[in-house]
């Protein structure tokens, strides 16, 4: 490798050097003057970008001048409104159309409406619905909705000045953003504005049609000559929608260079935006912003130049620096370079075939090196073969040799050697499946499933259990499946992983004692170094000595070539390849509960769009290679 990577950089410098004798004076003549150019443009951008934010800054600060005026405008006209409704000894509702019919001018202005406060009892509720009546002369009709403040605040009287349908009679504490501004001028006496809400009146409208509003709110008391003098009756209010109040205020040529965005940042940590006013064109990189004090709440204006204004205020100069050095940097530049051209191509024609050439020599190697670790992989597994079934073929033929030489067998004892026949048998062509699986799993071709892991982990528990069916009860392993993750794998695989866990779990169990396993997952890892399912089997079972934990998922890892085939020793070599072939990893630990935690990890992978696996994960047909 350090041979090769020192060859690779022998031939970039080689490369450089020739590109830089051939190419040197050519390009050096064209970078100083395409340097020099971008130089005197980088300083005429300077200069005019410089200016168009100045004029962002002023655009920005004049749009506030003017909305804030606005708002203040709504502020006095609105506290002028409850200052005249107050001194009404009882307010009717053609006093209040009378009283409201100049503000029906205002900019951006949706509707007026007068709102009183009513204990959240339906008898109080009922006894101020006819005395309303009576006072305001209509047939009003309250429509009480469930309240958390402890009152209802009805709308009495309502003039609809750009709105769809009418107010009159709902109960505004239903809307938080009215209850919040409504207290809070109930309190303090002045006017507040409300959060961005849609107005009740506009709900009924399609979505796509409905604006962003705001709501002045001020209080009545009762007047200086009013029986109750000072005791306070309820509130005056007018709705305005954002985006008609910012166009009436923007509505100046110098504003239709620009975008403007209306914010409520009233709550730093979560502003909302009221509305936008867009040229529908494309914008500037900067923008630039200004505060509005709109009463309770604070509002900010942002303003963000068209790309073809920030043009216009940056002119002409920059690109006509930059093209006019550039083009005769460039005719220099090319009357040299066509000199050494066709040279150039042609050089690179033939650095282009040594390269594919080295290419196609690396490739044959690794396909060598690949074989060559095939067939030792492959003569690695006849050996394990032949000494694995060396054993049971022995014992079989001495089991046919002491059949044809004894003739006093009963039938019970042909049964008793049949059965460890079957057994031997079953124990040989498990450790073949085995093998096989173990050599072709590296390249199986996968099958991506939606898998769901507690379905299959409680499959595997059934499927244990049924084996040990024939058990004491006070033997039977205890099998707990916790919360698993829905996951993207090859079903089949994610099934043979589980089940040879738990499977090495209960055979390990202490001996005269239940095997007791939970399976249990957790999210670990990322979102920078990617996130992964840790999928845990625990049990309480001997444990694994320290000195073989490093070759416990190693084939047949410390087991004496003749041993008897009471146990399959590739199990865990199967489970760590199968969990490297689904692209995760393998491990296992101490229980400080005493036991071992045998663990895979999986990527995090949405399922979504991914097929969802059968129920019961069929094997795939083995197929020799």
């Amino acid at each position: 490798m350090t041979d090769t990577s020192a060859g690779t950089s022998g031939s970039r410098r080689r490369l450089l050097a020739h590109r830089a004798a051939v190419l040197g004076l050519p390009l050096a003549l064209l970078g100083a003057g395409i340097g020099s150019s971008a130089v005197v443009s980088h300083v005429l951008e300077r200069s005019g970008t410089e200016h168009a934010r100045v004029a962002a800054d002023e655009l920005a600060a004049g749009e506030a001048t003017a909305l804030g005026e606005a708002v203040r405008s709504y502020t006095s006209t609105l506290e002028s409104l409850a200052a005249v409704v107050g001194n009404q000894p009882a307010l009717t509702d053609d006093q209040f159309q009378d009283l409201t019919a100049t503000m029906t001018s205002l900019p951006g202005v949706a509707n007026l409406s007068y709102t009183v406060p009513v204990a959240d009892d339906p008898q109080a509720v009922a006894r101020a619905q006819q005395d309303l009546r009576a006072q305001l002369g209509t047939q009003l009709t309250l429509k009480p909705q469930p309240v958390t403040i402890g009152e209802h605040r009805f709308v009495v009287s309502y003039r609809a000045v750009d709105a769809v349908g009418s107010s009159l009679g709902a109960d505004a504490a239903a809307v938080p953003q009215i209850a919040a501004a409504a207290t809070a001028a109930r309190d303090t006496g002045r006017v507040a504005v409300t959060a961005p809400y849609v107005l009740i009146a506009d709900r009924s409208l399609p979505v796509e049609e409905q604006q962003q509003s705001v709501l002045f709110v001020a209080p009545v008391v009762g007047g200086p000559g009013q029986a109750d003098k000072g005791a306070f009756r309820g509130w005056v209010s007018a709705a305005f929608r954002t985006g008609t109040v910012l166009e009436s205020t923007a509505e100046r040529p110098s504003a239709l260079g620009a975008e403007l965005t209306l914010w409520d940042t009233t709550d730093a940590a979560d502003p909302k935006e009221l509305t936008v006013v867009d040229p529908e064109a494309a914008l500037a990189e900067h923008s630039t912003g200004a505060d509005v004090i709109a009463a309770s709440r604070r509002w900010r204006l942002q303003v963000t130049p068209t790309a073809r204004a920030h043009a216009e205020e940056v002119g002409q100069g920059p690109v006509v620096a930059f093209a006019a050095g550039g083009a005769a940097s460039l005719l220099l530049a090319a009357l040299l370079f066509s000199v050494t051209a066709g040279r150039e191509r042609a050089r690179r024609k033939v650095e282009q075939a040594t390269l594919d050439l080295a290419a196609e020599v690396a490739s044959r190697r690794r396909s060598e090196e690949a074989l060559r670790t095939r067939e030792s992989e492959l003569g690695a597994y006849t050996t394990v073969v032949a000494d694995r079934l060396r054993l049971p073929l022995s014992r079989l033929s001495a089991l046919a040799d002491a059949a044809r030489e004894t003739e006093s067998w009963t039938s019970a004892d042909w049964h008793e050697r049949l059965d460890a026949v079957d057994r031997r048998l079953d124990r040989a062509r498990r450790l073949v499946d085995d093998l096989l699986l173990y050599a072709q799993v590296s390249e199986m071709a996968l099958s991506e499933r939606a898998v769901d892991l507690f379905a299959t982990g409680t499959l595997v528990a059934d499927e244990q259990e049924a084996l040990s069916a024939h058990l004491p009860e006070e033997l039977q392993p205890r099998i707990e499946v916790g919360p698993l993750p829905e996951v993207v794998g090859e079903p089949w695989l994610l099934h043979q992983l589980l089940a040879r866990l738990v499977d090495n779990a209960v055979v390990h169990a202490p001996a005269g004692q239940p095997a007791v396993v939970t399976l249990g997952a957790e999210l670990t890892g990322s979102r920078f170094r990617g996130e992964v399912w840790r999928i845990e089997v625990r049990d309480r079972g001997l444990g694994v000595p320290s000195d073989r934990r490093a070759s416990v998922f190693e084939p047949f890892a410390g087991e004496a070539a003749d041993v008897e085939l009471g146990g399959n020793h590739l199990s865990l070599a199967l489970c760590r390849r199968i969990a490297l072939r689904l692209g995760g990893d393998i491990g296992l630990e101490d229980d400080p509960r005493g036991g071992s935690v045998f663990w895979f990890t999986l990527p995090v992978r949405s399922t979504a769009g991914v097929p969802v696996a059968a129920a019961a994960p069929a094997p795939p047909v083995p197929a020799l290679a």
